[in-house]
């Protein structure tokens, strides 16, 4: 069962963004493959030095990726890694200029989307 918490605030207040209240999808080899594909194109970065994985709109706004934990995921299997500190954008985050680190994939990455990507669809 669930832990009863007082409420700390009004719930009018978000939420932290490290909270597991965030959107996602889950996990399944169709995500992963799909998150691999689109950190290859580079449409996916990361926040600050924050864990937040998001997704490059127009060239200068990012807004939350929905496939954070995958990509979070992979990112601790060593698939992808961040890109080189010189290769760090600054994009519109909200109303705020944010700097993010666009994602790339590793050789072992780029080996498993492309094994992946072979694969027929099982329908």
């Amino acid at each position: 069962g669930e832990i009863d918490r007082p409420a700390t605030a009004p719930s009018s207040v978000p939420a932290p963004h490290r909270g597991k209240a965030r959107k996602s999808r889950p996990s399944t080899p169709e995500v992963a493959r799909d998150v691999l594909s689109n950190i290859h194109e580079r449409k996916l970065g990361v926040l600050d030095d924050s864990d937040r994985v998001v997704v490059f709109e127009e060239h200068d706004r990012v807004r939350a990726s929905l496939d954070e934990d995958t990509a979070l995921s992979l990112m601790s299997q060593g698939y992808v890694e961040r890109c080189p500190t010189r290769d760090v954008v600054g994009c519109k985050w909200g109303i705020h200029n944010r700097p993010v680190s666009p994602l790339r994939l590793t050789a072992k990455g780029r080996s498993l989307l492309n094994r992946w990507s072979a694969l027929k669809p099982l329908h």
